[in-house]
């Protein structure tokens, strides 16, 4: 998301690694980077299988898609905080950091 993009260096300096992950195809994120605002520099990862979405209880089996979710994960693999948005709803990258300073 370019909100996350414009705060990259901040969640760099905390020690943190911003990523997305989704349904979508990798020709569907590599578009999508391209053209959001400037472009996306961090990773975007493709669950085409489901299997990530699935695992961490945002599949949306009617939409054969994904939620939209933010997830923090200190460096053992625990999950630390979780946000998950309804239609229209966008994750605050001012919150997720500092739930990232909190670890």
């Amino acid at each position: 998301m370019p909100a996350f993009e414009a705060r990259l260096k901040d969640f760099e300096a905390a020690n943190a690694q911003v990523m997305g992950i989704s349904t979508d195809s990798i020709f569907s994120h590599d578009a999508w980077a391209k053209s959001a605002c400037g472009g996306i520099s961090y990773p975007l990862l493709a669950d085409i299988h489901r299997e990530t979405v699935k695992q961490y209880g945002i599949w949306w089996p009617d939409q054969n898609a994904n939620y939209r979710a933010t997830y923090v994960v200190d460096k053992q693999g625990k999950v630390r905080f979780v946000e998950r948005y309804g239609k229209g709803e966008i994750p605050d990258p001012e919150k997720i950091l500092a739930e990232v300073k909190k670890l």
